[in-house]
């Protein structure tokens, strides 16, 4: 079955791509969606894709296209997923999913019925990630009481278009580095604990661009959530779930071991059952959207519970305040 990769940007060369072309019958039948026709190409020569199989615009693409993957930039996603949507094909979309729930929302909407929707949050797919949702599940824990959450490095993502600090925002303020780290953060808590948490209070950075620091604190019922992000320094990059039975401590790139601690001062280093490798990863995830497409099994992420952590990032942005101390806030000003 012919399929579609939509943009051929760093996303596309780092993860999709690789996984299509390991595979003869996929990479002779893989077409790309590329307006810059160059990017494309060197696509195409990369990976080894037909070049007859390269076209400009979703409307170009042949009749018998069920399948596509998104990878364009997010602002991008809702617009080129509905066009999608609209030649009955179905779509694997690049995180974050949309740029706000509502777009999210309308994406889900628009296939009711027409297409199958997924996205890349991959990181529910990792041993650790995963292996912490099931000890909650199973009780080990207990009452689950905090999580504290810090991620941060200097921006180093290889980006062809440079829309991360660019993209039209015609409605609402720039988003940076809440939608591009946040979105792992809060749908990995939301998996987590089943919920959408509220903000309490949050600050951030960007006076009228895209921000680089960003601290929240919310709550789930009885749990209190800490995070902090950041696009400028190497933070703690680590979390920790504490409960009333045991505290379960991961590094957020650390996708195959983590520490559980319990209150009588035991602690013990645990290795997550399941592949760890990001190239196993993409496999299983592209392998699932095709089955699913084809009519056997199941998503292993429907559309729809990507929206809660889209709606917490909008509660942030929308409750935010300035990080700034006033006396510098008006000296900008």
């Amino acid at each position: 079955m012919p399929l579609a990769v939509v943009g051929s940007g760093a996303i596309a060369d780092y993860y999709y791509f690789p996984v299509l072309a390991a595979n003869p019958h996929l990479s002779a039948n893989t077409w790309i969606v590329e307006p810059a026709l160059d990017r494309g190409v060197k696509a195409a020569e990369k990976f080894g894709f037909r070049k007859d199989q390269l076209v400009g615009r979703i409307e170009d693409l042949p009749p018998a296209i069920r399948i596509a993957v998104n990878a364009t930039p997010s602002h991008l996603h809702r617009g080129t997923t509905v066009a999608l949507i609209e030649r009955d094909i179905s779509v694997l979309v690049e995180k974050p999913f949309a740029e706000t729930a509502e777009d999210a929302r309308a994406m889900i909407a628009a296939a009711q019925g027409r297409a199958i929707l997924t996205a890349n949050h991959f990181r529910r797919l990792t041993p650790s990630y995963a292996f912490v949702r099931d000890f909650i599940a199973s009780g080990q824990l207990g009452e689950v009481k905090k999580i504290t959450w810090a991620e941060g490095h200097k921006f180093d993502w290889p980006t062809q278009s440079g829309f991360n600090f660019r993209r039209p925002w015609p409605n609402g303020r720039p988003r940076g580095a809440l939608l591009d780290i946040g979105v792992h953060i809060f749908d990995i808590i939301c998996w987590w604990l089943d919920a959408q948490p509220r903000v309490n209070a949050a600050v951030m950075d960007g006076y009228g661009g895209p921000e680089a620091f960003v601290h929240t604190n919310l709550s789930a019922g009885d749990v209190e959530i800490d995070v902090s992000i950041s696009f400028l320094n190497k933070l703690a990059n680590a979390f920790s779930v504490e409960g009333t039975r045991a505290t379960i401590r991961g590094v957020t790139s650390e996708f195959a071991r983590l520490e559980i601690a319990t209150p009588d001062g035991v602690r013990k280093t645990v290795a997550a059952p399941g592949n760890a490798d990001r190239a196993d990863i993409a496999r299983r995830m592209v392998t699932n959207f095709l089955e699913v497409v084809a009519g056997s099994g199941s998503l292993l992420i429907e559309a729809s519970s990507v929206v809660p952590p889209l709606a917490v990032i909008d509660d942030i942005y929308a409750t935010a305040t300035d990080y700034l101390p006033v006396c510098y806030q008006e000296w900008v000003a």
